[in-house]
């Protein structure tokens, strides 16, 4: 890997995250600033970690380690994933009350989500 490459993912890394330096990324990947250092030093990225970004949070592994196409996958991309089609044939099955509460939840997650990202934010120094 080219020093360019990795740190050009380190830094989709730091807009992910919304981590303004190395330290604030260190803090919000939860290893220590010498960990991402030595990343950096020898070129390397963490493919493990990015691909547990893409399964847990739908981060798109094209944005995230070659930049290319959006952060998150497009609608019509996520109906090929498998797990999606699941779902869907799951949500079909269910009477439109359950739907709504299905719906429901799913926004509720969506939205813990997203408010412990921005405390994520908030703890990060300026």
């Amino acid at each position: 890997m080219r020093t360019s490459e990795a740190t050009e993912v380190l830094d989709r890394l730091k807009q992910l995250l919304a981590a303004p330096n190395d330290a604030a990324l260190a803090k919000a990947l939860g290893i220590s600033p010498q960990t991402l250092g030595s990343w950096r030093a020898r070129a390397s990225i963490p493919y493990g970690l990015c691909m547990n970004l893409a399964r847990t949070d739908g981060i798109s592994l094209d944005w995230l380690l070659l930049g290319r196409g959006a952060m998150l996958p497009e609608p019509h991309a996520l109906l090929a994933d498998e797990s999606v089609v699941a779902i869907l044939a799951t949500l079909q099955g269910l009477d439109a009350k359950d739907q709504e509460h299905v719906h429901r939840v799913a926004l509720d997650r969506k939205l813990l989500r997203e408010l412990q990202q921005e405390v994520v934010r908030l703890r990060t120094p300026n």
